[in-house]
């Protein structure tokens, strides 16, 4: 044990040096500019999606990888060390959740509709930008919103100014957040690695890509297995494939990879949701390495929960809309929200003696924890939760809502982020999202006709951070923590990461909104084809919009028909975690019924299964070991998929420009 910890910290020491950490930041400007330009000037895939993106993975695999061992093989001084790879790559992971729908699509979308799509048929200006701050919308002097949603006409110059104010503020409130939510991921990384031991496959695969054996050659150990490239051929040889498609029209395509509903679909009978046959070699690489229970428990939990919409659609029963952003039914996704909080507060109850150990070391300084190998120590993760905590509550009710609407939002917001990083360091679905937005539920438990038009319309104001319910920073500093463990990075090395994180991922920011800035004056932001600048902000304002109208008139109380669902999953959760405590055999895991409902469960389900199968069949066959020597087959799929959509993004920059192919994604 000893002996281990001592070579930890000594690749450690060799990790975190000047040149890694120069890496890792330029990679956070590339990470946020690659994904930016391909979906808005080429119009190409989307590489945002996922609580690890594309927007990473494609740069570590072609260059951190790729790139690193041809220059080990030929030069190798010049060749980063394997920790080295790590770091930067942990730096740019970070950085990734910048772009995109992770925050600039979104924050640029909400702050800029209010006053630019305000008419007198709609009358936002009074329901919406009457009862917002003003500091914190994008205003109508000049011409700064008609030239950044249609484009800079000829001849005519940008006028900046009307965006410098709003961007300076929630600069303040996105830093409070992601302050905070690396410090609660450090407080929880003991917990969860140490004490749960959970498996972190999306931190595994990245490890497993940079492993070398000493004095075994220039490939990491995983490429060396015939498995690695026989999984790289099949995803890249499909997408090229249908990449022939797109030059010749005609000709017959593999729909597996497809988006939406070009995929095959089953239907049971009508009136029952369809299920989608896709098979995500993106979902499916990580999936390989996730226990075979919460495998089992995530498609059988999403199976059992399409023939419980069925059942209620055929027998005519419902509760209203879904959340537009997370589930596909109301009744399940409230369903599946009791559950996962009942996960998450069973979580924090279990990890009670932790932190009130790590509460000791903050205050007393004193105590049996050692926080030597954390990246930063317990005391400035503690007391800077709580301010943070405070500042986001704070900020929020200067944005316009009441105390006991701030705090509410907030405690739900950090509960959803915590619920969301441990699911998906649990399970590894590498595309996920909460049953249903904080905003929804503070809606729903409040009711119109308990909160100010202020409250509503700061309510809509947090779409800028928080609109799908992916999450923002918890997965990736989650996963950071665990990566900088693996390699020793603690102390003040750690405290060297944790600085070139915050650097990169200011840099990244920057880069996103000033390319989204730039590019708008090409063409105009709502011609840029997605959703964060056509439709989805309109839809988050009129929502707001018509509520504030209606509650003058016809405001609602407390949804409780949605709370009895809730408490029903709820109900059902804690018996789950019962049977788990008391019966080691028992096969179903509250995560598959915490996720059942969820938008992207719908499409990595039957990839999940198809994992589910051909584990459960390795194991019996040939147990550990042979399980152990299929998992290059799998690192490889997803190394073959990274590089098959790399080339489509050449492709569709070199031959279709402006009118490219969006191919990835659930």
């Amino acid at each position: 044990m000893v002996r281990s910890a001592r070579n930890a910290a000594a690749r450690g020491s060799r990790a975190v040096t000047p040149r890694a950490l120069i890496v890792g930041i330029l990679g956070a400007v590339l990470v946020n500019a690659w994904p930016t330009w391909s979906a808005y000037a080429v119009r190409s895939t989307w590489a945002d999606f996922g609580q690890i993106t594309l927007a990473v993975l494609l740069p570590y695999v072609v260059l951190g990888v790729a790139g690193n061992a041809l220059v080990r093989r030929g030069w190798p001084r010049a060749a980063l060390s394997g920790g080295e790879v790590l770091v930067a790559f942990m730096i740019a992971m970070v950085a990734a959740t910048m772009q995109g729908e992770g925050l600039t699509g979104y924050f640029l979308g909400v702050v800029t509709a209010p006053n630019y799509f305000a008419s007198p048929e709609n009358a936002w200006s009074e329901h919406i930008v009457r009862h917002a701050p003003q500091w914190l919308l994008v205003g109508r002097e000049g011409n700064a919103l008609r030239h950044f949603y249609e484009g800079l006409p000829p001849g005519r110059s940008m006028t900046w100014h009307p965006f410098v104010v709003p961007v300076l503020w929630w600069s303040t409130f996105f830093v409070g957040l992601y302050l905070l939510c690396c410090f609660v991921a450090v407080l929880l990384r003991k917990q969860w690695m140490e004490y749960e031991r959970l498996a972190y496959p999306l931190a595994r695969v990245p490890m497993l890509l940079v492993g070398r054996s000493r004095g075994r050659g220039w490939l990491p150990d995983v490429a060396r297995s015939r498995l690695f490239w026989i999984g790289a051929a099949v995803p890249f040889g499909i997408v090229c494939w249908n990449i022939v498609s797109w030059f010749a029209p005609g000709f017959p395509t593999l729909p597996l990879l497809e988006r939406f509903a070009v995929f095959p679909q089953i239907q049971f009978a009508r009136g029952f949701p369809a299920l989608h046959a896709k098979v995500d070699f993106f979902v499916m690489s990580f999936a390989y390495l996730t226990s075979t229970e919460i495998l089992f428990s995530i498609w059988f939990f999403h199976l059992l929960s399409v023939f419980q919409v069925g059942v209620m659609n055929r027998l005519g029963l419902s509760i209203g809309p879904a959340d537009e952003w997370c589930s596909w039914d109301a009744a399940t996704g409230w369903q599946s929200l009791g559950g996962f909080m009942v996960f998450v507060v069973w979580g924090l109850w279990r990890a009670r003696r932790h932190l009130a150990a790590a509460a000791r070391k903050a205050l007393t300084g004193r105590g049996p924890l050692d926080d030597a190998d954390e990246i930063v120590p317990y005391r400035t993760a503690f007391f800077g939760s709580v301010a943070c905590t405070g500042f986001c509550i704070v900020w929020l009710v200067r944005a316009g809502m009441s105390w006991p609407v701030a705090a509410t939002f907030i405690v739900v917001l950090l509960l959803s982020y915590i619920g969301i990083a441990k699911i998906a360091a649990t399970s590894g679905l590498v595309y996920l999202r909460g049953p249903v937005t904080p905003q929804a539920m503070v809606w729903h438990l409040f009711g119109t006709a308990n909160l100010t038009p202020g409250s509503m319309v700061g309510i809509g104001l947090t779409y800028t951070f928080f609109c799908d319910a992916k999450g923002w920073m918890m997965t990736p500093f989650v996963h950071l923590v665990r990566i900088a463990k693996g390699e020793g990075i603690g102390g003040r090395r750690g405290r060297r990461l944790f600085a070139g994180v915050g650097l990169g991922s200011l840099l990244g920011a920057a880069t996103a909104i000033l390319l989204v800035l730039a590019l708008s004056l090409g063409v105009g932001a709502y011609h840029f084809g997605v959703a964060t600048f056509q439709w989805s902000h309109i839809l988050i304002w009129q929502t707001v919009a018509t509520r504030v109208k209606e509650s003058a008139a016809t405001p609602f109380g407390t949804d409780w028909a949605r709370l009895s669902f809730s408490g029903g999953g709820a109900a059902f959760t804690a018996g789950l975690i019962a049977l788990r405590s008391r019966f080691p055999w028992w096969p179903l895991h509250p995560v598959g019924f915490a996720v059942s409902s969820c938008y992207p469960i719908r499409d990595s389900a039957f990839g999940v299964f198809l994992v589910w199968v051909l584990k459960v069949a390795l194991l019996r066959l040939g147990g550990l070991r042979l399980y152990r020597r299929a998992i290059p087959l799998f690192v490889g799929m997803l190394v073959g998929y990274v590089l098959a959509v790399g080339l489509g993004f050449a492709v569709d920059c070199i031959c279709f420009p402006g009118a490219g192919h969006h191919f990835h994604g659930f």
